[in-house]
């Protein structure tokens, strides 16, 4: 639906968008939802997931494609213009082709996370869908740590994956999650990747969520990565980063691409987050720290009006708290985090 003035078509989402009303407490305006679509994955990576897995969802647990759309209608209404599909692993669930291209009709930006193994088929639907934004998962560009790392032997198709999006234009970043150790020393060969493509790598400190999950020992502090980089590349220069990203952005001046560190256990760039999450089976989190959130698949099930539903987001999202920590010390409260395929990435 849509007015003219002037012989200027302007859409009721468009118009929307010019005043938005979806804000938490603290005046950030919220514009991007990161939407989980399902916990399941074909890599095993030992910073988010157990090797034998985790107690995947039944389907009928999971959003379906009407409810999802339904509630990204809402969203588009209140504000939101850019969704980013996580999991697990997206290209995991069935029939997402489909689904970007209806949520193609409805938000202007579309972006996904993916590990990239099955995405080389569907590419160029996607991006005629819309879906032009992608940010590769990939920690090592060593074949034997690859398969450490996730478990399985899948680098070769993780690697055609990013010849594939670099060969189309689109917008490429790739996430490394380092892990002290592991592959901190491959830093230097990720930024050289940077010096003749149109491509961001982006450096994400381990998240270590439990006493119990074995990865404190591999956490390395953003600041020690950045040290890092400078003892090899001594002109590398913070440059102005895209409006709330969860970056810090930096480049060697004559190169491409770009450099950023995510500075992701030490939040120290909570303080701009306009982020939602929306877990597979429907919970809607204002934090990746969040251990509570608002039930969104009962309602949707029982259902709850547009007027209704709106409501309800707008006093849940007026519960965001300032930064991580403080959702961590109100809501974790003893409790467990649940794996990071559950939360949506």
């Amino acid at each position: 639906m849509s007015t003219k003035d002037s012989g200027i078509a302007v859409t009721v989402w468009d118009a929307a968008y010019l005043y938005p009303v979806l804000q938490d407490s603290h005046g950030r305006k919220i514009s991007y939802l990161r939407l989980g679509v399902t916990d399941r994955c074909n890599l095993r990576c030992r910073y988010c997931m157990p090797a034998e897995g985790i107690n995947f969802s039944d389907k009928s647990e999971l959003l379906t494609f009407e409810e999802i759309l339904f509630l990204g209608r809402v969203l588009r209404k209140m504000g939101v213009v850019k969704v980013r599909l996580t999991g697990g692993e997206p290209l995991v669930r069935r029939g997402l082709p489909e689904l970007v291209h209806e949520l193609g009709q409805i938000f202007p930006t579309l972006a996904m996370t993916t590990n990239g193994v099955l995405l080389p088929p569907v590419l160029d639907t996607l991006i005629e869908s819309g879906l032009t934004r992608y940010n590769l998962s990939l920690d090592t560009l060593r074949p034997d740590r690859f398969a450490a790392i996730t478990r399985r032997d899948d680098f070769t198709g993780t690697m055609a994956a990013l010849d594939a999006l670099l060969e189309r234009g689109v917008t490429t970043k790739i996430n490394v999650v380092v892990l002290k150790g592991t592959n901190d020393d491959e830093l230097v060969d990720f930024v050289a990747l940077t010096k003749d493509r149109q491509l961001d790598v982006r450096f994400i400190e381990a998240m270590p969520f439990n006493d119990d999950d074995g990865n404190h020992h591999l956490f390395l502090p953003y600041h020690e990565m950045l040290d890092r980089l400078r003892a090899s590349y001594p002109e590398l220069t913070q440059i102005q980063g895209e409006k709330n990203s969860s970056s810090i952005t930096y480049q060697v001046p004559g190169f491409r691409g770009n450099v950023g560190l995510i500075p992701a256990y030490s939040r120290s760039l909570c303080g701009s987050c306009n982020r939602l999450r929306l877990t597979p089976k429907g919970t809607m989190l204002n934090c990746l720290y969040s251990t509570k959130g608002l039930e969104l698949r009962p309602l949707l099930r029982g259902g709850i009006s547009e007027d209704e539903l709106e409501q309800l987001i707008t006093d849940f999202v007026a519960t965001k708290e300032i930064d991580g920590f403080v959702t961590e010390r109100k809501e974790q409260q003893g409790g467990v985090f649940a794996s990071m395929t559950s939360i949506g990435g």
